[in-house]
């Protein structure tokens, strides 16, 4: 298999969407968090080579302090998925240094780019 890849998201509908595109272009979805909680806990279990994250989560913590901690933890590449394309949310996310920020409706060939260039490298380091 490809890559690995955490995908972050509250809407099983989206999440569930994201992972099946992902599967069909050859990489290995590791699992779906719904908060930043279960993301951390995936993490640590299987050890993604790029996280997707919702910038707005259920529970306590948002997607850009999930990808954060992921950053710092385990040095994770991250791409933004969100409703939200105000500025001052472009601004929080981009503090992290994410590969891409895609707003939704996120298509298909914008989500591959993305998780591509996250992931360049990673099957010749497997």
């Amino acid at each position: 298999m490809g890559p690995k890849v955490l995908i972050v998201e509250d809407e099983a509908v989206f999440a569930y969407t994201m992972q099946e595109v992902l599967s069909l272009f050859g990489f290995e979805v590791i699992g779906v968090a719904a908060t930043v909680t279960e993301a951390l806990h995936l993490s640590e279990l299987s050890r993604p080579d790029l996280a997707i994250f919702d910038v707005r989560l259920a529970g306590r913590r948002d997607g850009i302090e999930g990808a954060q901690l992921l950053r710092e933890r385990a040095g994770l590449s991250v791409v933004f998925v969100s409703a939200q394309g105000d500025q001052p949310t472009r601004d929080r996310a981009a503090a992290v240094g994410p590969v891409a920020y895609l707003e939704k409706p996120v298509n298909s060939q914008e989500l591959i780019r993305a998780v591509v260039k996250g992931t360049r490298g990673q099957r010749n380091e497997q």
